[in-house]
Order: structure tokens, then C-alpha cells, then sequence
């Protein structure tokens, strides 16, 4: 079993668009053909030498990293360097290479939304907004045995989200009518006589971005050979942009936060930088390298910030202006990429195998 290239993109392109990557960013199919058939994926943050033998032992045909491979302009390709030597075994080995990286970050449900619902955190809106994701609504009619299952189904698909809210949706009962024609192979009804069914009108929201998939989902689950709905684009949008903002349950130490983060990130260490004793309530998050966003964070209210990559003179800025910033290492968040990867393709693709290949951390800790 197999799925071509092209229409797995499509899928994950759906979901975090390339469109929502910064301007330095290099992301998509960065190696490889989008016609080529898939059957095995390798998930993982970095692609290394050791990640690329992982994947010609297991004869994996794409591996799906979140940091780009091919990062800065190509100059050579030079047998002689490292690098070179990865692009060879790669194509030698017809191992195609897709990169999700800021636009992952950004998106909705992508890398700082995990990391937010690791931490539990509540009323979780966007740090910095980079952009705005148009809305649509959906509307269709069930027979009312059938509306709980469709719902769900448009649910689990991305439909119904609102905000902080999912399964929304607005229900009404009312009467349907149709006539099955010749050459038809009707569910409910006969031939060339008007039926008449009791039926669930269902409106639900989409984004953009989740459209095709939600309407995809509509068809193949609706219990009728075809189905009706409406598709209304909105006036009104989703904020998009780099980090989130949320806040604690119940407020703790910083010190306390701090051990909470390296417990449910599994970190060897973790760095915190200002009062250790601060009450935290407002809490911003970014994965990755964050600290040029610590100011905004700040001024937002927040009193702190959970990232990675911080330098000297930056961490004494935070201190000066009464922000704590946990620095959990480049690497320490971003590994919930792999997770998250892993799962939304193994829930939608049950014809390909994905295997999951956790980076090690290139810092020793002593």
C-alpha cells in the first residue's frame, strides 16, 4: 500500500500552509519527486547522517523533518563535505525530504498549541500575530440517526473550532425532501416517488486551511449517495502568528513552573533566568529560538516566557525589566513536533507505515 507524494502534501499543506512561513524560512519538498509513491515515513526534528542510515535500513522513501535540511544557498555539492554526502545517499536511495518548520510553528494546532496543551494552559491566544486565516461556514442536512456520527466525523477532520472551543456547531430539526431518478441507488427512498425524512441541519465552522479536508470528510461519511451542503465564507477571521500566550490552573513559582516544564518535556536541564521566587500566572511560550519575542511577551502582561537559545546579554535585559524566561534549549520543545507528526498521519493514512526518530540532543550536559 502506497500514496503518491503530491496528495500527502496536499494533506499537510491543508493544515500548516507554506504560505505562513517567515521569509527566511525554506519549507516543503525540499528533495525528491511529488509523483513518487510513499509506503514508509521517517519523522523526526533533524535530519542527520544517523537519521539518514536509520531510514535506508528501513528502506523509508520520505522522511518528514521540522528543521529544514537545505537551509542556506547551495554553493557545491562536493563530495568531500558532509553535506554533500547526505544529498547523495538521499537521491541515491530514492529518500525524498519534506520540512515543516515556521509555518508549523504558526499554524493553528501546530507547534506552539501542543506545547500549550502540554502545559495545560488556558485562555490561549497568539503572541505576535504574523497573519489572519479566513473562516467559512459549513451547512448540511443528516437524517437525525446519523447527525451525532457525521459531526464527529467533521470534528475529528478540524471542523467546529472556535478560538479555545472545538465541536462547536448549531443543530435544528426540520423536514427534507427529494425524489430518487433513474439511475440512482438512494439510501432512503424509491425510485421516481417523493420522499419525505426528518433531518438534522448542522452548521459548523471551517478554516480555510481545513476546508477541502472537512468537505472530503462530509462526502465520505454522509450516509447519502449526495449529499447537500453550503459552503459561506466569512466576514470575520483567525488570527495566525509566532507563540502563545495562556495561563495557569493555579499560579505557581517560577522555580515550581520550572520543574513542571522539565518533568512533562522530559529535559535533562532547564535555565531560569530572574526571580525564582515570581509568582508566574501569564504565561508566553515559543518553540525553538524565542528571544527576540521576550519583549512582547512583557509587554502583553505576561510574566514569562518559556523558549530556548537565549544569549547572555538578552537574559540580562529579561532581568532588568522583571520578566522570567525559562530557556529549555532549542531542542528541549521542539521534540513534541515528532508526536504530533506522528499521530495526525497515522490517524488519516492507514495504507503507509510512519516510524518516529527522536533526535539526540547536541548539547552534553555535565
Amino acid at each position: 500500500m502506497s500514496v503518491i507524494l503530491k496528495d500527502l502534501i496536499n494533506f499537510i499543506e491543508e493544515r500548516y500552509p507554506k504560505k505562513y512561513a517567515e521569509e527566511y524560512d525554506n519549507v516543503g519538498l525540499l528533495v525528491g519527486d511529488e509523483n513518487n509513491k510513499i509506503n514508509k515515513i521517517l519523522v523526526t526534528v533533524d535530519i542527520t547522517k544517523e537519521v539518514i542510515k536509520e531510514a535506508i535500513e528501513n528502506k523509508v522513501n520520505l522522511i518528514i523533518s521540522h528543521h529544514p535540511l537545505i537551509f542556506k544557498p547551495i554553493k557545491n555539492l562536493n563530495k568531500k563535505s558532509s553535506f554533500a554526502t547526505m544529498i547523495y545517499d538521499l537521491i541515491k536511495n530514492d529518500i525524498n525530504v519534506y520540512a515543516l518548520h515556521t509555518n508549523y510553528d504558526i499554524a493553528n494546532d501546530g507547534m506552539n498549541d501542543v506545547i500549550s496543551k502540554k502545559l495545560n494552559l488556558k485562555n490561549v491566544s497568539v503572541l505576535e500575530e504574523t497573519n489572519k486565516e479566513k473562516l467559512y461556514k459549513i451547512i448540511t442536512y443528516v437524517p437525525t440517526k446519523y447527525a451525532e456520527e457525521l459531526k464527529e466525523a467533521l470534528f475529528n477532520a478540524g471542523a467546529g473550532c472556535i478560538g479555545k472551543y472545538d465541536k462547536c456547531s448549531f443543530n435544528v430539526l426540520g423536514e427534507g425532501t427529494f425524489r430518487p431518478l433513474n439511475g440512482t441507488n438512494p439510501f432512503i427512498g424509491q425510485i421516481n416517488k417523493l420522499q419525505r425524512v426528518e433531518e438534522i441541519k448542522i452548521e459548523t465552522i471551517v478554516t480555510a486551511s481545513n476546508l477541502n479536508t472537512v468537505i472530503n470528510t462530509l462526502v465520505k461519511n454522509h450516509p447519502y449517495e449526495e449529499p447537500a451542503f453550503d459552503i459561506i465564507k466569512l466576514e470575520n477571521t483567525l488570527p495566525q502568528g509566532l507563540g502563545r500566550i495562556g495561563y495557569l490552573d493555579i499560579p505557581l513559582s517560577a522555580k515550581d513552573f520550572a520543574m513542571q516544564v522539565k518533568k512533562i518535556f522530559n529535559l535533562k536541564m532547564i535555565t531560569l533566568i530572574g526571580d525564582k521566587n515570581k509568582k508566574i500566572n501569564k504565561v508566553a511560550v515559543i518553540g525553538g529560538s524565542g528571544s527576540d519575542l521576550i519583549n512582547v511577551a512583557k509587554s502583553k502582561g505576561c510574566d514569562l516566557i518559556l523558549t530556548g537559545d537565549v544569549k547572555h546579554h538578552i537574559a540580562i535585559d529579561a532581568i532588568e525589566n522583571d520578566i522570567v524566561v525559562l530557556d529549555a534549549t532549542h531542542f528541549g520543545l521542539e521534540q513534541v513536533f515528532i508526536e504530533d507528526i506522528y499521530t495526525l498521519l497515522t490517524s488519516n493514512f492507514d495504507n503507509i507505515e510512519v516510524m518516529k526518530n527522536y533526535s539526540k540532543q547536541p548539547f552534553y550536559f555535565i
